[in-house]
């Protein structure tokens, strides 16, 4: 999955940027983190599967 979101580098930004805000101590920044990080991921997951 790493290489799959590395692949596309808007993605991979989008990642990046997401990946320290998981430990905010805001819960409405950390929500949000998660959610992008977890669509992020799912969206590779697919990718990788074929679908």
């Amino acid at each position: 999955m790493v290489v799959e979101i590395e692949r596309h580098p808007e993605t991979a930004r989008r990642l990046h940027a997401a990946e320290p805000a998981i430990n905010s101590a805001d819960p409405a920044v950390r929500d949000r983190a998660l959610r992008e990080t977890g669509e992020i991921a799912r969206a590779a997951h697919r990718g990788v599967a074929g679908g």
